[in-house]
């Protein structure tokens, strides 16, 4: 036979040789998919903590702007000619419509107002509000016969938020020096819901 002939087991060890191969290539690739899957589980698990940091961290900031314009709130709105009996944090209140959670509410016998209250105030924050003062009534229905008037607050208030506020009869409650202010008393036609 001549040095070239291929036989049949020649091909048979080339079958052979290239099943090894692939099994070998499967195994590997099996072990580098094993890794992967780890690691995205792990990095899964560290998205997930960072999570919950940043959301605490944010939940505390929040607090930090809510605890600075409520004691400043009676103040506020007595210079507006609303006299306050009453200010509380974080309100909670349901109805037929779903619930709702208020982040400063100030109140007497007749009159009420709602602070929406944000580190940056965006103007979909406000257009977000002014539907919740919409439905405000139907979840506190105790407050059915107040007048009720609408506030918004920041550190950070851009100015289509500003301007819209204003447009729309909202307070608009920011920072001046150590305390708040409400910037917008002088151009305001305050809206009754």
């Amino acid at each position: 036979m001549p040095e070239n002939t291929v036989t049949l087991d020649d091909i048979f060890a080339i079958f052979r040789e290239s099943e090894q191969q692939r099994k070998e290539y499967q195994q590997a690739f099996e072990e580098r998919h094993r890794i992967v899957e780890q690691e995205m589980e792990a990095l899964r698990k560290a998205i997930e903590q960072t999570n919950k940091q940043v959301g605490g961290l944010t939940s505390r900031w929040g607090e930090f702007v809510e605890n600075m314009i409520k004691p400043a709130a009676a103040r506020l709105f007595k210079e507006q000619g609303i006299d306050v009996h009453y200010t509380a944090m974080r309100v909670k209140g349901d109805g037929d419509r779903g619930s709702m959670e208020i982040d400063i509410l100030v109140e007497n016998t007749n009159e009420i107002v709602v602070i929406e209250v944000k580190s940056h105030l965006e103007i979909g924050n406000v257009k977000r509000f002014l539907k919740v003062l919409g439905r405000f009534k139907e979840a506190f229905p105790k407050y059915q016969n107040h007048k009720l008037y609408g506030a918004v607050a920041g550190i950070k208030i851009d100015e289509q938020a500003n301007e819209y506020a204003t447009q729309e009869g909202l307070y608009l409650i920011e920072p001046a020096g150590d305390s708040v202010i409400i910037a917008n008393s002088q151009n305001l036609k305050r809206r009754v819901w």
